[in-house]
């Protein structure tokens, strides 16, 4: 079994508890993530330990159903969710520190067992398209947040 490991981060000039109230809710997925077809919970929790969502991906030209749910939670500080079905075990983490001089360091990790090779192509494309994708997404969160936080000041 091969394993892939990336981390990217990003600076958001939000507070951690904003960033953290977005990314936490799973099925905003969709709207920050490339690879994120459609994004919903199938359980009836908020937003803790044991929630579950059910996504479809699109990546490399290939379409999945994956199931993940939040294993570690820690408001604000912390979020691991790992996938329970799909094509390869994912285990992502995202951590939320206060930056110096303002703003939240949003850190991503991805591990991806990859259990049947690596769709047709080799270790080294599919890592560098998962960490150029991992880098993109954080890229458009940040600009998601920053812009709508921006909206919701003017308007107030």
């Amino acid at each position: 079994m091969n394993k892939m490991k990336v981390e990217q981060s990003v600076i958001i000039n939000l507070p951690t508890e904003e960033i953290f109230a977005y990314v936490s809710n799973l099925e905003n997925l969709a709207d920050w993530s490339g690879v994120v077809i459609s994004a919903r919970k199938i359980s009836s929790e908020e937003t803790l330990v044991g929630t579950t969502v059910r996504c479809t991906i699109r990546i490399l030209g290939r379409w999945f159903d994956n199931t993940f749910e939040i294993v570690e939670c820690v408001s604000s500080r912390y979020l691991t969710i790992k996938s329970i079905t799909g094509v390869a075990p994912i285990l992502i983490c995202y951590r939320f520190e206060p930056a110096e001089g303002g703003g939240t360091n949003v850190s991503l990790e991805e591990i991806i067992h990859f259990t049947g090779g690596f769709l047709g192509f080799t270790e080294t494309v599919v890592t560098s398209i998962i960490r150029r994708q991992v880098a993109y997404d954080l890229l458009t969160l940040k600009d998601i947040l920053e812009t709508t936080s921006s909206i919701h000041s003017s308007a107030g």
